[in-house]
Order: C-alpha cells, then structure tokens, then sequence
C-alpha cells in the first residue's frame, strides 16, 4: 500500500494485551522480511502506552510509514456526549496540554489511518467496539483471522504451505495418530 499508493499511517488493533506483545514481537521477527522486500523504505512502530502520548504525536506527523499497535480497551470508552463523565473516558479520548489541549484521538482521525483488527472475532463483535473503530477514521479496515464470525469481503488468504513458500515461517509440522489393536474396542 505505501510503495504503490504512498499510505503510510497502519493501525493494527487487538484484543488483549498478550496478543499485542505477540503482534509487537512479529513485527520485530519480520523485520528483516520486509527490508529484503523493501530495501531503503523506512518504518516505524511502536505500542500504543497512555503515558507516552509524544509517540502519537510522531505517528500522526512522521513522513515516514508508521504502525501504532493498539488494544481495543485502550479507545473503547468515549464520553463525547457527556462531559462531565470525561475523567472516566480512555486518556486516548481526554484533552492534553503535552499535546496543546488536543485529544491524542484528534491526531490519530486526522492520519486516516488503515486500520487492521486482528482477531475480528474478538474485537469488532460489539456496537461499542464498532463506534471505537470508527472513532479511529479509518481510510479502510481489514480484518486479519483464521477463524473469521463474519466474512466481509475475503480480499487474501495465506495458508500454511504459503507462509512456507514465503518464508515466514521456518517449518511446518503436521502432527497425527494411527490407530492401532483397536479390535472390536472403540478408536478414533
């Protein structure tokens, strides 16, 4: 998408904490991957953490292709409606004097980000993750599972044997069984 098209703003949301650091140590694994593929294009990323909003900042002005990874807990509450009930809402959602009195979701709307959900089945399953996502503006959404609730629309599909043949992975095991002496005894 940025080498054909220029985007460079990537959002990769998930639903939990550990899956965040499993996303965050992939990009680290494939990093080596993708300068092979793209020498000399520049990246950064980084995991979304309230109390280091200078990195949305850089997110939201870097020139550069950027990739936030970010929990869906970290946006999903939102009181724009009631502003009394600010103090309550994600610090995602409150203004900031570090960031001149804006809200760091102000900066993020502003990029269009492409925004990718990992594991969609267990992040946009609700109206209110729906209305967090949408929060975010997304130019395009993707939604990245092997195991999809709802199919929108199937734009790629990496099997196993793929991943091989691309290199993203050093092996493939198949685990299995054989039955044996099972005589007239049950056996799977």
């Amino acid at each position: 998408l940025n080498k054909s098209y220029g985007f460079s703003k990537f959002i990769i949301v998930v639903p939990s904490l550990a899956i965040k650091e499993g996303v965050y140590k992939s990009l680290q694994i494939t990093g080596e991957h993708f300068r092979r593929l793209y020498p000399g294009v520049i990246y950064d990323y980084f995991i979304y953490d309230s109390n280091k909003l200078e990195q949305v900042r850089s997110f939201a002005v870097a020139d550069t292709i950027s990739i936030m990874v970010i929990n869906i807990d970290a946006f999903r509450k939102s009181f724009t409606d009631d502003p009394e009930k600010e103090t309550r809402a994600n610090i995602i959602h409150r203004q900031r004097d570090t960031l001149n009195g804006m809200r760091p979701i102000e900066l993020i709307r502003e990029t269009n980000p492409f925004v990718i959900i990992d594991e969609p089945q267990s992040v946009d399953t609700t109206p209110k993750s729906a209305e967090a996502i949408a929060s975010l503006n997304p130019l395009c959404i993707f939604r990245y599972s092997a195991t999809h609730v709802r199919r929108h629309n199937l734009i790629y599909k990496l099997d196993a044997v793929d991943a091989f043949d691309l290199e993203l992975v050093k092996q493939i095991e198949v685990a299995g069984f054989a039955e044996e002496n099972h005589h007239n005894n049950a056996y799977m």
